[in-house]
């Protein structure tokens, strides 16, 4: 049997129907027989298709939205086990629309897995656990992985739907049958225990007591919840048969009625005649004056046992998400690894390469001359690639000593380094002085102003010399690095994006580069406790600032 899968809108009739399968009197059928809600969130038909492909042989409800509006209006008539929710969409992204469903209190606690194909910064991790969401899957995705995540919070979500329904109906049969009770009582304390206040009272499992914990009277209820005849509880005590775990609660709550102080709620575990062991709750009432202690107690054994099998769901996920974390760390480090192998084979092919051009050219045609040299290009920039690849890993792992930095002196060096470039484009570079100090990794800030100050370089038109124009501005406890540009400027929809791992707006003919950059800017000024941004229109430059920590004596500057 297919599963049901509908792209449904608020209006659709049946839109607010929950997952959980019921019998025709609304008792819960078990959890195999739920069918789970799946929510795909993603402004690409063809993407929902082969997700939804992936997710089929699940046998669950699947829903589809094409925006994070839709979705939202989904979320208002129907409850799902999971959220798969695309990063980057038009209008409404990812991250905004997870916060608008976090604000939801039936969707608080919904599970989401971010599905991106622009990579995840440390940034964007972070961004993502802070609005709940329990996994990053990078595109393209591995069916097998996909469907064995989902099956987790699939099956976690129906064992909750199947609970909560018990756990409902477990009320409404306790409160009809309290009622009943009551009604009974009322009924039989008018000719038989007109005399018992305290039968007049109770409403469960009633008794009375010495203050010693033998009970000299009670109701029928005692016997089929404990098994124990009247006779065999009169012979009993309280502490005979309480679990030992909860002896000395119970000791402290006799010795508190002994002192004449009413017990408005006790709990515990008490043993049956069988062995097992049955949860009561209620309250008990002393009257020192007659010696007595009125009782009446209700089993709580059905509510315990829910509640316990929820306490083990959320280890269980718990436990998932933390493998999720660890197995996230592995992927860095064998990243790391495979970036840092890859160079050996790139520089034999970029040295076989030169060799060709340099010692056969004469035995090479033309077109076998332009091969070797698009090769040692190819070679070149992918070793560039892993370099970038490296440098951003060992951001991302290095252990960061912060320290006094004035700006001054990385920024002069950096600008001595490029001079010849600057020279030989007519660039202009002017510095507002003083720039200040911040706390800092010296040799990261020195990474982040080269790839500032070489993509203000980079991103001008031909026929436009650069200007730069580099100053700071302080806030409370930080300082703010500003460097800007004449340059092609950068639409403000892509503002965020720019800063994302292998991001580039442009063709790389144009303006050559490996997307790594802004990355490592970003990184690095978040290792470093700050933060960075861009203010740009296009054709009008740009601005981007990094906002680091200023030292403690500066910070009331």
């Amino acid at each position: 049997m297919n599963p049901t899968t509908e792209t449904l809108t608020p209006d659709t009739p049946g839109a607010g129907t929950r997952s959980a399968a019921t019998s025709p009197n609304g008792a819960p059928h078990s959890a195999s027989e739920l069918k789970a809600n799946i929510l795909l969130v993603d402004d690409r038909p063809d993407k929902l298709l082969a997700i939804e492909s992936i997710l089929t042989s699940l046998n669950q409800n699947i829903v589809k939205a094409r925006s994070g509006k839709e979705a939202l209006k989904l979320l208002l008539k129907q409850d799902f086990a999971v959220i798969l929710l695309d990063v980057s969409m038009p209008g409404m992204d990812g991250f905004e629309t997870a916060s608008l469903i976090r604000q939801r209190l039936n969707s608080e606690h919904t599970p989401i897995i971010f599905i991106t194909s622009i990579g995840t910064t440390e940034n964007h991790v972070s961004r993502g656990y802070s609005l709940g969401a329990v996994d990053y899957m990078l595109t393209p995705i591995v069916p097998e992985v996909l469907r064995t995540k989902i099956s987790v919070f699939v099956d976690l979500h129906k064992q909750t739907e199947l609970i909560r329904h018990q756990a409902e109906q477990l009320r409404l049969i306790e409160e009809a049958k309290h009622q009943r009770q009551l009604s009974e009582v009322a009924d039989r304390l008018e000719t038989e225990t007109r005399r018992n206040r305290f039968f007049t009272l109770a409403l469960e499992m009633l008794g009375i007591a010495d203050l010693d914990g033998h009970l000299l009277q009670m109701n029928s209820s005692w016997e089929k919840v404990l098994g124990y005849t009247e006779a065999e509880l009169k012979a009993l005590t309280a502490t005979d048969v309480v679990h030992p775990d909860d002896r000395e609660q119970l000791l402290a709550g006799m010795a508190a009625l002994r002192k004449g102080i009413a017990l408005s709620a006790f709990e515990g575990r008490f043993r049956h005649k069988d062995g097992s062991y049955r949860w009561l709750a209620g309250t008990a009432a002393p009257f020192l004056a007659e010696r007595l202690v009125y009782i009446f107690v209700r089993d709580v054994t059905p509510r315990k046992i829910a509640e316990d099998q929820v306490r083990q769901l959320n280890t269980e996920l718990e436990q998932r998400i933390t493998a999720l974390t660890a197995a996230n760390r592995e992927l860095e480090a064998f990243n790391y690894s495979i970036a840092h192998d890859l160079r050996a084979p790139l520089r034999s092919m970029s040295g076989f390469a030169k060799a060709l051009l340099e010692d056969e050219a004469a035995n090479l045609s033309s077109a076998g001359q332009q091969y070797a040299s698009r090769i040692s290009r190819a070679a070149r920039y992918m070793d560039t690639l892993l370099l970038d690849m490296l440098a951003y890993s060992r951001l991302a792992r290095e252990d960061m000593r912060l320290a006094c930095v004035p700006l001054e002196e990385p920024l002069n060096e950096l600008l001595s380094l490029v001079e010849r470039e600057i020279r030989e484009r007519g660039a202009q570079v002017e510095v507002l002085s003083p720039l200040g100090e911040v706390q800092a990794h010296a040799p990261t800030l020195k990474q982040i102003l080269s790839n500032l100050i070489s993509n203000s370089l980079k991103f001008t038109a031909p026929d436009r010399p650069p200007r730069l124009r580099i100053f700071t501005t302080r806030q409370p406890g930080s300082v703010r690095l500003w460097v800007q540009d004449n340059g092609i400027g950068i639409h403000p929809q892509h503002h965020e994006k720019v800063f994302g791992l292998f991001q580039r707006l442009h063709d790389g003919n144009a303006y050559p580069g490996t997307g790594i950059g802004l990355a490592l800017v970003r990184k690095g000024a978040e290792r470093m406790g700050g933060r960075t941004g861009v203010e740009s229109e296009p054709g009008q430059g740009s601005r981007f600032w990094v906002e680091l920590p200023a030292p403690e004596n500066n910070q009331h500057e």
